[in-house]
């Protein structure tokens, strides 16, 4: 946990515009990874992908932002 932490801190000093771009630029990865694998991966896998999303949404919905103070 210690390695998480550290780097939540890290993202929580930057400037706002680097924040901007970090988060724009994992916006578009995920965006084009999913637009890929919408390609390559039949219909049913799609299906496990999301009851993983949302088992690993569910503490975090529960225990409030991710960046809270």
């Amino acid at each position: 946990m210690n390695w998480y932490s550290e780097n939540i801190e890290k993202l929580k000093q930057l400037s706002t515009p680097y924040f901007v771009l970090f988060i724009t630029a994992k916006v578009i990865g995920g965006v084009s990874v999913g637009v890929l694998l919408a390609y390559w991966l039949p219909v049913w896998t799609w299906w496990i992908f999301m009851v993983i999303a949302v088992i690993i949404a569910i503490p975090i919905y529960f225990k409030g932002k991710l960046f809270s103070k």
